[in-house]
């Protein structure tokens, strides 16, 4: 998911550019510090997992944004993700190979029904969560689509739900929580970005929603991958036999070789190959790779965050990248940070404290429940 950040400058505001690049920088360590402060009791590697996930998604938007804008302007937005996609491939080809396990990288690793009900459906949606978000600014810009992307947190747990994952209802309120600050922080960034036009709404709108389907779909099927024994409705559920879960290696060498393949295809049938080739210079070809980089830090981060706090918390700490986002321009890009972008900040980082511990609540009384029923059982 990339997202433009158009470029205002500021004459008037150098005299201040040393103070706001301070509280910029200060808002950014200020962000870090709240994540690993909430998620502390996961313990130290999901809290650097977490920080590293934010910042990798960050860092790759920014390239690619500096990729698609004047001097390089290089618009394949489809060839760089399937560039993505495959880079994430040959890790996980490796990793296998060196584990002696080559055969998981294949799709007989798991069976045929399986499959076609997780692996394709993923497939399909990947290049539709990202490719269709980039289509989708250039009808109605990043603002729309950014206030649009605010509700992923919500959607995704309402498709979750609906699977059969288990939210109590303070997580659900950690979600609402969250989404409202992400509305905010979107309503900020429509108060820098009203010059689109309306004549292309419709495509752009439909481009933006299908794309916001995607991502759900994807995250949600990933993440019953991943556990699915956290989709089992009722403990009688648990207790019959359920799938095995998977690595997170294992799934996205199956699901990303996919996604790699499908993106492809779409991008041969909506850009130009010759085109990307004759405009490929050495300075783009340095800048595509650096965002290969990032991006195979932000899948695999992406992945473990998921597996670690589950689909929906993923979801709402991605939206903290826009603050980051947010006071980087202020910090080097002369840029300025509105008031209500903080504001909205703020209002997503209660939405996760509230929803970890909603969701930390959860397993105690799972516990219990199953001790007081092993205790009743041994009385019989």
């Amino acid at each position: 998911m990339h997202h433009n950040y158009s470029s205002h400058s500021h004459a008037t505001d150098h005299p201040a550019t040393g103070l706001h690049r301070t509280l910029a920088v200060i808002a950014i360590v200020a962000l870090f510090l709240a994540i690993a402060l909430i998620l502390k009791s996961r313990g130290l590697r999901v809290v650097v997992n977490a920080c590293m996930f934010v910042a990798s998604l960050v860092s790759t938007q920014l390239g690619v944004k500096v990729l698609q804008s004047p001097p390089f302007s290089y618009r394949f937005p489809g060839f760089v993700t399937v560039l993505h996609f495959s880079c994430v491939v040959v890790a996980c080809a490796i990793y296998f190979t060196y584990k002696g396990e080559p055969i998981k990288v294949l799709p007989c690793s798991i069976p045929w029904k399986k499959y076609l009900r997780t692996v394709v459906p993923i497939a399909v949606s990947q290049p539709i969560s990202v490719v269709f978000n980039n289509k989708a600014m250039g009808y109605v810009g990043a603002a729309i689509c950014a206030i649009i992307g605010t509700l992923s947190p919500v959607a995704t747990a309402v498709l979750s739900r609906t699977c059969g994952r288990q939210i109590q209802l303070l997580s659900w309120l950690g979600v609402m929580v969250a989404f409202l600050g992400a509305l905010v922080i979107s309503w900020g960034e429509v108060s820098q970005a009203r010059a689109h036009g309306t004549g292309k709404t419709v495509t752009g709108l439909i481009f933006a929603f299908s794309s916001l389907s995607g991502r759900c779909i994807k995250i949600v099927l990933l993440d019953y991958m991943i556990a699915p024994v956290a989709y089992a409705e009722t403990r009688s559920d648990k207790g019959r036999e359920l799938e095995e879960p998977m690595s997170v290696m294992h799934v996205y060498a199956l699901t990303y070789s996919g996604g790699a393949f499908m993106s492809l295809l779409y991008s041969l049938w909506t850009e130009s190959l010759v085109e990307a080739w004759n405009q490929l210079t050495l300075p783009i070809f340095g800048i595509i790779m650096c965002t290969a980089a990032s991006a195979l830090v932000l899948n695999f981060t992406g992945g473990y965050a998921l597996a670690d706090l589950g689909a929906s918390a993923q979801q709402i700490i991605g939206k903290l990248n826009t603050i980051v986002i947010s006071a980087f321009s202020v910090a080097f890009l002369g840029e300025h940070l509105p008031a209500i972008v903080l504001l909205g900040t703020a209002f997503v980082l209660c939405g996760v404290a509230i929803f970890e511990r909603g969701q930390h609540g959860a397993p105690n009384e799972d516990d219990s429940e199953s001790d007081s029923s092993s205790d009743s059982d041994e009385e019989k």
